[in-house]
């Protein structure tokens, strides 16, 4: 066994502000898609950096140590993760019972993920929500409202603040039980309680874990705690379980976003001239000193060239001009207009309906 004084990271914090967050979902309607979204994802593991706790601690007997739960997950060519939060117990004396579904779509090569979040409590299905991310964009939906979409924002990433993987405690001290097959991926399995998670005063507990034998990602996580209020927080006590399951880790997966989402960021070549340059959702415009027709040409030579695929004859005149091209689910126009200072170009990208 082992014995430290440690500097804890406050992973108690997040089921007691899960607990909290689904209650106050359930209770207080979201005024909008996006508010929605953020208070079920509020409950995702954003603790405090870290809290210094001067305990004593003794760890689980066995050799395995296991800390960064998303080891390996970056070098999957794709995969499907599902975790399943479930609690079962009271709140001032009450029956409190829910769960959270987290079902993640990851694929490396084009970078893209999907995570669908469902929620029932008190046996009653709650909107469910969807956030993806693609083509450096950010989606977000919120049960059958707008799907909205934004700008990705570097270092806040789904990956970085709602990976499942995340929600899963490390371990020190687990036990050896053997090697196996799950889910077609041969891991090493190992047993665990709440030794191995630092928990000893706090709660009991018992969890297995299967960790893929090459590539040191978790396969399977399963842990049941049961606490009380000083694990909980006030008035709560009960069981809460995590069911974690990792399947198809060597093949690339298909994200296919809602019909109603919004496009991504036009990806088009500019003039080399380009001023005045303005990037939004779907859209993309400058001005540059080429004249109409030389900008027209551009386009037509180098749209094919990235996959698009020229969509009925081009209008073309001495005032403007009117270029569509289609690739895969999405279309392109590009719209040149001579100006007083020279030539106008905007080019829309939209997502074609089936």
């Amino acid at each position: 066994m082992t014995h430290l004084w440690v500097k804890r990271f406050a992973f108690v914090l997040f089921f007691i502000i899960s607990i909290s967050a689904c209650g106050q979902a359930a209770a207080t309607p979201a005024t909008s898609p996006t508010a929605a979204t953020a208070a079920d994802t509020s409950a995702g593991p954003s603790y405090p950096e870290e809290i210094t706790v001067q305990q004593n601690l003794t760890y689980g007997p066995g050799p395995f140590v296991y800390t960064d739960t998303r080891a390996g997950l970056s070098d999957l060519p794709g995969y499907q993760s599902v975790l399943i939060i479930t609690f079962d117990g009271t709140r001032d004396g009450q029956p409190e019972k829910w769960s959270k579904t987290y079902t993640m779509l990851a694929t490396k090569d084009p970078q893209a993920r999907q995570l669908m979040i469902e929620r029932t409590r008190a046996a009653s299905k709650l909107d469910p929500a969807l956030l993806a991310e693609m083509d450096g964009m950010s989606y977000e939906r919120q049960g059958e409202n707008t799907c909205n979409a934004t700008a990705l924002q570097e270092g806040n990433s789904l990956g970085e603040r709602l990976e499942p993987a995340l929600f899963l405690s490390p371990l020190i001290g687990a036990d050896e039980a053997g090697s196996e097959m799950v889910n077609g991926v041969q891991a090493n399995h190992y047993t665990f309680d709440q030794h191995a998670l630092g928990e000893q005063d706090l709660t009991e507990s018992t969890g297995e874990i299967w960790v893929a034998s090459e590539g040191n990602y978790i396969v399977k996580y399963l842990l049941t705690r049961k606490g009380k209020a000083d694990y909980f927080g006030e008035g709560i006590e009960g069981s809460l379980t995590l069911d974690y399951e990792l399947a198809d880790p060597t093949q690339p997966v298909t994200i296919a976003l809602p019909e109603d989402c919004p496009p991504g960021m036009v990806d088009a070549p500019l003039l080399q001239d380009a001023s005045n340059v303005e990037k939004a959702p779907g859209v993309l415009s400058y001005e540059t000193t080429a004249p109409l027709k030389d900008v027209a040409a551009f386009y037509q030579e180098q749209l094919p060239s990235l996959g698009w695929k020229a969509e009925g004859q081009p209008s073309i005149d001495d005032a403007t001009a009117f270029l569509d091209y289609k690739k895969g689910s999405q279309t392109i126009t590009v719209i040149i207009d001579t100006t007083d200072s020279g030539t106008a170009v905007q080019i829309l990208l939209e997502n074609s309906q089936q």
